[in-house]
Parts: structure tokens; sequence; C-alpha cells
């Protein structure tokens, strides 16, 4: 390029540069100017106030800060009233009485719906050919009310016990309740708001084991009556976890905090926990703690949702429960969420010198599997103030392994406290059926790669299996058996002999001693001499006279089983001619009442003694802002509408020590004479 040319153009860019750079001078200064500042930004949108949130701050002890229960609401933490209106059949006349019409209009419905009326002809069916109507005025059949407690955060398919009183009918003696959904809250019938399904419920009625069959005059209400184990989870219910500050970082830590504490295990279809959004995150109950809500719930509530530094918190927990008492539960409960680390600061404490922080550690470690905590409980167990030892024994039972443990509660069933007795027992045979649960799982992984085996058995149907037949082994000594399909015989062949009968749950009869048998000479009557057993002398048999008033047959038997393991099975057994051991066909509540009546007549030499029944007292609990009632089941006592939480009607014998609950509550039957009382708690 030519040299002026080049001069032009790099004038001009010069002069270029210096209009750019005044315009940005003039700019800058024209910006501080309010005027050129409004024109500046008139587009701009008009700022509005914002309201500031306030952060809530919950009025906690500070060891407990930084917990999910600190932070945090747990909803659904409590047990859930259901109730249904349903259908018996089965009855023996008792049924048929006059019905008000809302219960009728609900069950005429719900049997049309399941396809009863006149034109369904169904051979020998009870309701062949009836309409709904005519069933509700059978006297073979009653309308009732079922109430129910079911557990927090329980799962699709979990089992509980049903209340079941009747409408119109004067006893439910042999009755069977027909399947019937379960709604939450009170009983609501057809045309009333109703509430969501969450369960059904069905099976044979339980009533007092010590009713007369067939009587009416013997001093036993039996127009209510249990379903033992006879309600369904349908629908399950979840824990909820609400922030009381929404955040989405601190949702995703407690989530994260959850699902560390309690990772999936087989059995586990999903994680523990999973956030929602900001507020909430929704949990259910791990496979492993089906049994065990209440423990869960309280981990739950306790868990550090930091879990960079669990020995650091550990100390801080362990200092805090050997320093201030009054929060030595919330302190175990916080190091046992912490899991194993916190091991080596509970440990320290197992033989501090005073029994809040010792008991208190104890109880963690026990969760934890900690072997050291089960030599500290065994001998709380076997030396220990008489009001923590059956504590001691519940948690001592729950340590994996250790023969030790085994041996120590086999000892204990020769004690000569009820109590003792009867948890030692519960201890041993759960210990027994987790060790058949075990054999099963190691017998199904060996065969996997064999021709010709049978699929591989679910979890639960292990379970099952385990639960139904124990057999006796060197270390434990005790076994189980169904008997004719209706409840479990247990043989604890230690101790003095002893008849203990459950009430919820799967029903049992558990029986103490060695070589339990009838006595003879014997002269013993029931239900107005409708059942005799008598023998002469000494070596004679044992003749069984039994009349069936309701189907008019009468039995004879001039050989009776006088094993009492034996003469359990015979009474129970159905007296069909096909059968290998036919029997008498009694019901589970009959069984129990044909062994009273021979305790009574002098004719075994045991003590007898029930579980007290705690279905009422979860109903207390579970039924929130509601009245129940409660028809005594006695006669003389009245019927009630007991509020829940009532100050004054205590249900349960609470131990706060070692554990929120006591497993088994007892109920002495008859107890002997002064001088044997040894074996009976006061």
């Amino acid at each position: 390029m030519h040299a002026s040319c080049r001069s032009r153009c790099s004038k001009q860019l010069r002069t270029g540069g210096v209009f750019l750079s005044a315009c940005v001078v003039a700019m800058g200064l024209m910006g501080g100017c309010p005027r050129m500042q409004k024109f500046l930004h008139r587009n701009d949108p008009v700022p509005t106030a914002r309201a500031s949130t306030p952060v809530n701050i919950r009025d906690i002890p500070a060891p407990l800060r930084g917990t999910i229960g600190g932070e945090a609401s747990i909803i659904g933490n409590e047990s859930t009233l259901v109730s249904g209106i349903g259908f018996v059949v089965g009855l023996n006349g008792t049924g048929g009485l006059t019905i008000p019409e809302q219960y009728a209009a609900h069950l005429e419905r719900m049997m049309s719906i399941n396809g009863v009326s006149i034109a369904n002809a169904n051979g020998s069916s009870p309701v062949s050919g009836k309409s709904p109507r005519a069933l509700l005025q059978d006297p073979n059949t009653a309308a009732v009310i079922i109430q129910a407690a079911i557990p927090p955060g329980a799962q699709a398919g979990e089992h509980f016990d049903l209340y079941v009183r009747a409408i119109n009918a004067t006893s439910l003696e042999g009755g069977k309740l027909w399947s019937t959904e379960m709604r939450i809250g009170p009983p609501s019938a057809f045309g009333d708001p109703q509430a969501r399904i969450i369960a059904s419920g069905k099976g044979p009625i339980f009533l007092n084991p010590f009713a007369e069959p067939g009587g009416s005059f013997d001093g036993v209400t039996r127009d209510v009556g249990r379903v033992l184990n006879g309600g369904t989870v349908t629908f399950p219910t979840e824990i909820q976890v609400v922030l009381d500050n929404p955040s989405h970082q601190r949702a995703r830590l407690i989530t994260s905090a959850i699902n560390s504490v309690f990772p999936m295990r087989p059995g586990d279809r999903e994680p523990t926990a999973r956030g929602k959004d900001e507020t909430l995150v929704l949990v259910r109950v791990p496979t492993e703690y089906q049994d065990r809500h209440s423990d869960f719930v309280n981990l739950l509530s306790h868990i550090t949702i930091d879990q960079s530094y669990p020995e650091l918190f550990a100390r801080r927990y362990a200092v805090t429960l050997k320093s201030d008492a009054y929060l030595a539960s919330d302190m175990s409960w916080c190091l046992q969420a912490l899991g194993e680390r916190s091991i080596p600061f509970l440990q320290d404490l197992y033989d501090n010198p005073d029994a809040a922080p010792r008991l208190a550690a104890l109880r963690a470690g026990a969760g934890l599997n900690d072997p050291r905590a089960a030599e500290h409980l065994q001998d709380i167990a076997t030396n220990g103030p008489e009001n923590l030892r059956t504590d001691a024994i519940a948690l001592m039972s729950e340590i994996d392994g250790r023969p030790a443990i085994d041996r120590t509660l086999r000892e204990l069933l020769e004690s000569d406290k009820l109590s003792i007795r009867v948890e030692a027992y519960e201890g041993l045979i759960q210990r027994a059926i987790n060790a058949r649960k075990r054999q099963i799982l190691n017998h199904l992984a060996s065969r996997d790669n064999r021709i010709g085996e049978s699929p591989n058995l679910t979890l639960s149907q292990v379970d099952v299996l385990a639960n139904s037949w124990v057999p006796s082994d060197p270390v434990r000594g005790i076994s189980r058996q169904v008997v004719a399909g209706k409840f479990f015989l247990d043989i604890v062949p230690f101790g003095d002999p002893l008849i203990y009968i459950t009430q919820q749950d799967v029903p049992r009869i558990v029986l103490f001693g060695r070589d339990m048998e009838i006595k003879r000479p014997l002269l013993a009557s029931a239900w107005s001499d409708r059942l005799m057993l008598t023998a002469d002398s000494p070596s004679d048999d044992v003749r069984l006279y039994y009349r069936d008033d309701n189907t008019r047959r009468t039995i004879v038997n001039n050989k009776t089983p006088t094993a009492i393991p034996d003469l359990v099975k015979y009474l129970a057994n159905d007296p069909t001619t096909n059968g290998r051991d036919p029997g008498l066909g009694f019901s589970y509540s009959q069984v129990v009442g044909a062994l009273y009546e021979l305790y009574d007549d002098d004719g075994i030499s045991a003590f007898f003694t029930t579980e007290q029944d705690r279905l009422l007292a979860d109903l207390l609990v579970s039924a929130t802002g509601e009245e129940i009632e409660v028809r005594p089941e006695n006669a003389g006592g009245k019927t009630q509408m007991v509020p829940i939480n009532d100050p004054q009607r205590p249900v349960l014998d609470r131990s706060d020590d070692l554990r929120s609950t006591r497993r088994t509550l007892l109920v002495p039957v008859n107890p002997p004479a002064p001088e044997n009382q040894g074996a009976i708690d006061e």
C-alpha cells in the first residue's frame, strides 16, 4: 500500500478510537445522573418486598440437635385404628337377632357385590339359594363390628389380631368371620363417610378359653371375641418425615442418613427412605424390623443427620449419657443409631457404677449385637434386681450366636419365678426359630446347582417353615409342632410342670417340665358333664366321654392318651375316620378350656397361667380422639365407653430401664395353696 494511504487509514482509526472512548466516558458520566438512571431503568420490573421465612428451632436439649427428631416431625409413628362391619357364620343358633338398619343395608350391599343372592344356588353351601336379608336373619349367623390396631409402617401382608363384637347375637361360639374390608378410623356403615381401605380380616373367632361351650350361665361374656392373627395389611402404611424448615439439601442429607443406618437387605424391594420434596421424606419399615416397629421408630428419630464423623458424635453422646441421667434413654438410641462405631464408647459404660448410664448403654449394645453386652446382661438376668431381670433376658436373647446365652436361658427355665421362666422361654424359642431359619437358608443355598431340585423358597415362606416346626436340639432342648393346623404346641422339658397359654398373635400351648401326664385315679368333668375323664386306679386306662350338643354326637374312648402332649393333639385333631390320629375336633379355645377343667379337678400336677391380652390396650392407644366400647368378659361387669389415653386406666406394666414395653404379661389362674406360692409371682 502507498505510504499516503497508510497514513490516512491510521488517522481514521485513531479518530474513531478517540470518539468511542469519549462516548464511553460520557455514558459513564451520565449514568451518575439521577434523571439518566431513571431513563436507563425505565423498563425494569418494580421490586416488591419479599417476606422472610422464619427459621423454626425446636426447644430441645442441645445433645439432640442435629438428629432427625430434632429437625423434623415424624408422622405415622403410632398405631392406626382400623374398623369394619363383618359377617360371621357357623354359630350354634345364637344369632339372627334384630339388626340396626344401617348395618343391615351395609352388609346386604357387600353380599350382593360378592354374588350372594337367591339365584346363586351352590349345593351344600350355607348361603346357597338365600338372599342377603335371609342370611342376616339366619340364627347361625351374626353381624359383627371389628376393630384392630395396625402397627406403624406396616407393610402389605403383615398380620395382626382382631377384636370382634356381636351386633345381633348372644354368642359368637363356633363362629368364623368372613373376609371383611377394614378402613381407617372407627366403624362406618354404608352411607357414612368412608375412609380408605388398608386391611382385611377373616378367620375363626377365639372366645374366652375358660368359657363353657354351649353354656350361658358360667359368668363369661360370649358376644365378644378375637381373631388371632386374622387381620392382613393390604395397603402399606408409610412413615413421613416432615422437615421443620424446608430445604432440598437437608432433605437429601436426611434421606442419605436413613438409608445409611438402614441399608437394603434381603427381602427389601426398595430403599428405606426416599425424598419426596424439600419438606417431605417417605420412610418404610425394613423387613428385619417388621416385628419391632417401635424400635425402628425410636432409631429413626434419633439418627444423626451428619454421618461424616460418627466417632465424634459417639463420644459426645457417651459423655452426655454419663453426665445427664434424664437423657439416658435418648442417648442410648442415638448411640445405637450410629452403628458399630459407637460400640467402644458403649463398652466403657457397661460397668459404670450408676445404674442409668449402665442400663442405657447395655440396651444400645444389645441392639448392636455386641458380645460384651451379653456378658453383663447375663449377670443381670441371673443375679440382678427383680424389676430388671425379665428386661435383661429379653435384650440378651436378641444377641446373635453365643451358646452361653442359650445355656443361661435354659438355666432360667427352672427359675421359681413365673415371669422369669416365661421370658426365658420366649427368648429361647425365638433363638431356636432363628437357628432353624438359618438352617433352611443354608440348605437352599447348598442345593442351588443340583439338578431336579424344586425352586428356592421366598423369605416369607422360609419364615413360615421356621416358625411352624422346631425340632429339639442339644443346645436349646425345646421343640415346636403345629397341631391340626389350629395352634402351636411347644414343649419345654425344664423346670416344674407348667401350662402356659397365649392370647395374641399365633395361638400357642406351651408345656413346661418333663413327662407331664394325667393323674390317676381320676374323676374330672367339664361343661355340665358333657366332657368326662375317669380312671379307677393308678394302673387303669383313662376313659373319656364326650357329648356334643350341637351335632348330637357322642364319643367314648376307653384308652385316652395320658401324656398331656398326646392328649392335646387328641382333643384338637379332627374326628375323621381317614385321619391317622382321629380326635374330638376341638377348637383352640375348647382345648384350653378342657385343659383348665382337668387342672381345676386336680387331674394335672402343674401350674396354669395365661398371657394377658393386650389387644384392647393397643386399641385404646390407637383410637386417637375416639371412644371405643369395651364389654366385660365376666358377668357383673359394666359396658363402658373408654376414651383413649385415659390416665386413670393403666393397661401395661411398663419398665423403661431397659425396654419401653414388656414382652409378656402373665395372669396366674387359681394360684396353688400358700405353701407352694414360690412358683408364682406376687
